[in-house]
């Protein structure tokens, strides 16, 4: 397995769009090669034999039933808020214009 260099993890920050510092690069550069390093470990085991398979567990849908239960009315959901509007909750601005 090839060395990850320092100049393929400036190029890969630069793909993401991420600023890296040299110190960072350098960092970067060995973890990514050690995560590497295992990957190839793993690549070279022998599976002759065993079934692919994408999830272990056998469980499927164990998700309940959607059945209608009594809830609030939209008055008293809004009863307890800090700020309605047009029967809507009222949040803060979070995000400038155009965002």
């Amino acid at each position: 397995m090839s060395k990850i260099s320092r100049d393929e993890v400036a190029h890969l920050a630069r793909l993401a769009r991420l600023a890296l510092t040299d110190d960072e690069l350098d960092s970067y550069a060995g973890q990514l090669d050690a995560i590497l390093g295992h990957v190839s470990q793993i690549q070279s085991v022998d599976v002759t034999g065993v079934e692919a398979t994408d999830n272990p567990l056998k469980d499927v849908n164990v998700s309940r039933p959607d059945v209608v239960e009594p809830c609030l009315t939209q008055e008293e959901a809004l009863a307890a808020a800090p700020r309605a509007e047009d029967g809507r909750f009222a949040v803060p601005r979070i995000l400038g214009e155009g965002e």
